[in-house]
């Protein structure tokens, strides 16, 4: 029975660890400051005008 407890305690603390990083490194990965930085949404959707200079 201790076994068992043990057992069970240990595969929930696992799979807590690997849901955590899951989640850490998905975040870290689709960074979203990124996407408004490389590609900026136009001021005017009709011209076609960005906010950014090039």
């Amino acid at each position: 029975m201790i076994l068992m407890a043990v057992t069970t305690i240990g595969f929930v603390i696992s799979l807590g660890i690997v849901g955590v990083l899951l989640h850490f490194f998905t975040n870290e990965a689709l960074n979203l400051e990124d996407s408004t930085s490389i590609d900026s949404v136009p001021k005017n959707e009709v011209t076609g005008e960005s906010d950014c200079e090039n």
